[in-house]
Order: C-alpha cells, then sequence, then structure tokens
C-alpha cells in the first residue's frame, strides 16, 4: 500500500458566502510522483477526531496560507498582517502537538514553517519590507529569487553538499526569534530564516519557500523526496 500523507488544509470565509475548507491544487497534485497518496485533514476543534485522522497517515505536510496572530508571542498587530481564520490556527497548532506526540515525519510549508517555529516558543517579522536591511522577500502576487546559505550542521547540507542554493521567494513575514529545539538550517543573506529542522526528532524539516510549486529545480525535488523517505521508514515500523 502507498504511504499516506496527511495534508493540513485551509479555512476561509468566502465573500458573502459560507466558510469553507479547501486544499491549493499543488498540495494534491505533488504526491503521485512520488508514488504517495494525499490525505486531506479536516479542521476538526476536537483532539480525539484529530488522533482518528492521524491514525490514517504516516507523515504530515503543514501548508501555506495567512499569517498567525501575534498575540501569540506578545506582539500588537502589524497593519500589513492579514490574520489567518482563527479555526485554522488553534487547529494547527492542536495538529502540531499531536503529530508531536507520534514522532509522525513533518514537513511544513510557508506557513508551516511559521507554526512550527511559533509552537517552539519562537517569534515572526510581521512585514520584513520593515526591517533594516532587508533584501526583496516578495509577497502574494510577487514572486523573487534570492540565494540561501546552508548551515554545515544540518540536514539540508548533508543531503545537498553545497554551501549555497537559490529559492523562489514569496512572503512579507518570516522566522525572527528562533524557537527552543531548532536548528537554522538554510539562511538568506540578510540573516532571515528559510528553512528549519529540528535535530533528535525523527523527521522534521519546513521551508519558507514553496518546493511543491517547482518540482523541476532539483533542491526542491530532493526535499520532497527526502520527507517521503522518512515517511516510507515510519510507516514500516508502524
Amino acid at each position: 500500500m502507498k504511504p499516506r500523507i496527511g495534508v493540513s488544509m485551509n479555512y476561509a470565509r468566502t465573500e458573502g458566502g459560507p466558510e469553507r475548507a479547501y486544499l491549493d491544487r499543488e498540495y494534491l497534485d505533488l504526491w503521485s510522483r512520488f508514488g504517495a497518496v494525499p490525505f486531506p485533514i479536516a479542521l476538526a476543534e476536537d483532539t480525539d477526531q484529530i488522533d482518528v485522522m492521524l491514525d490514517c497517515v504516516d507523515g504530515v505536510l503543514f501548508t501555506g496560507g495567512l499569517d498567525l496572530d501575534p498575540v501569540l508571542w506578545g506582539r500588537q498587530q502589524h497593519s500589513e498582517t492579514r490574520l489567518l481564520h482563527p479555526r485554522r490556527q488553534r487547529f494547527e497548532l492542536k495538529l502540531y502537538e499531536a503529530v508531536q506526540k507520534r514522532q509522525l515525519p513533518i514537513m511544513g510549508i510557508c506557513l508551516g514553517i511559521q507554526i512550527i517555529n511559533v509552537a517552539h516558543g519562537g517569534s515572526l517579522y510581521q512585514h520584513l519590507p520593515d526591517v533594516p536591511g532587508q533584501i526583496d522577500h516578495g509577497r502574494e502576487g510577487h514572486t523573487t529569487t534570492h540565494p540561501v546559505r546552508l548551515d554545515r550542521k544540518g540536514q539540508f547540507f548533508n543531503w545537498l553538499k553545497t554551501d549555497n542554493i537559490t529559492v523562489q521567494s514569496c512572503h512579507h513575514q518570516g522566522v525572527d526569534r528562533l524557537g527552543e529545539s531548532l536548528l537554522a538550517s538554510a539562511v538568506a543573506d540578510d540573516g532571515v530564516t528559510e528553512a528549519i529542522e529540528r535535530p533528535g526528532y525523527p523527521f522534521l524539516m519546513a521551508t519558507q519557500w514553496h518546493p511543491e510549486r517547482d518540482l523541476e529545480n532539483p533542491v526542491n525535488r530532493t526535499i520532497m523526496q527526502r520527507f517521503l523517505t522518512a515517511v516510507q521508514s515510519h510507516k514500516k515500523r508502524k
């Protein structure tokens, strides 16, 4: 049986309509390329329901979305902060806690890296253009590219055997204070963390960029393949 990847769903109120849970197509389509099956994880409020859904998966992908409420790290909301729906915020934090307890492989993308960092007691820059010395990281509707440096202590460097890679960038927020027990395994020239991992955990990797949007890039393919390898190993141990 193919491994199942749990994929956290987005959630929003449609204009003039009902609230809806949904997923961007790329989060569903990429897995056939890697021989896995996506398993959307509904936004349950009940931890028992989350546990039942996690019984069905072998690893979890935390997907992109809008911005976390800065009250989580003791700050007031910036004028450029576009808040994530509170139901999704509650769900993502509960889901992350439940996934850790099970030691499931974890991959985070965009909002995913921010959820993980904040869950470990870290903080975020709410609007990178306001931070002195920042390079162009792009934002919604504007994608740019820039180099990042890899930490030689991290798995990224072990996989890629290079000190520098170039990534596509499309975010106006980013990791500020790094969360406890996390390693900044990739950092932009302006010091903004672009990827994190958790040493000692079976597999936890998160990127600020979107590897699922450019799988022709060998760096992005390597990231997703390494995640899938960890998922397959976990499945064999179950």
